[in-house]
Order: structure tokens, then sequence, then C-alpha cells
């Protein structure tokens, strides 16, 4: 399973989860501080950061970051962080 996060508020809703380490992190540009993204990685979780922020508004974006992620998590889910 990979976690997709966008904003701090998912990552936050997460954090538990994420720091556990057992899960791929994939994280929007200025979700975390680049001290944070060390930090996390240091507690062993494996996290990739875009270098663009993901706008959960513009389907298109969201739609690119996902094809992204499956290059490099193929036949995995994806959970989205995602607000209706």
């Amino acid at each position: 399973m990979v976690i997709f996060v966008a904003t701090r508020e998912g990552f936050k809703e997460l954090e538990l989860i994420i720091l556990t380490g057992e899960y791929a992190v994939w994280i929007g540009d200025e979700v975390l501080l680049d001290k944070e993204l060390d930090l996390i990685r240091d507690a062993g979780v494996y996290a990739t950061n875009f270098l663009y922020v993901i706008d959960l508004n513009n389907q298109e974006v969201v739609n690119t970051a996902l094809e992204y992620i499956a290059l490099h998590h193929p036949d995995e889910r994806v959970w989205l962080e995602w607000m209706s």
C-alpha cells in the first residue's frame, strides 16, 4: 500500500500510521519542511516528495501524480487524501 498525502492536515491525520514505516508515502511539495522530511526518513519511513504542490481541486494534477506513483509502485493500492 502507498499513502499519497497532499496537505499538512492530511499528513497529521495519518501521521501515526505513516511513522510505523510499513507503507511508502508520497508527499506533495510544501506539506512538510525539509527538516520534517529528513526526520521521518531517519525514522525509517520510505518517503518521496513531489517537487510541486498537489492541488486536489485539479484532477489533471492528481491523475499525473497517481500515474507517477504507479510507475514506482506497480500493482499496489494507493490511498489518496481526498475531501468530499
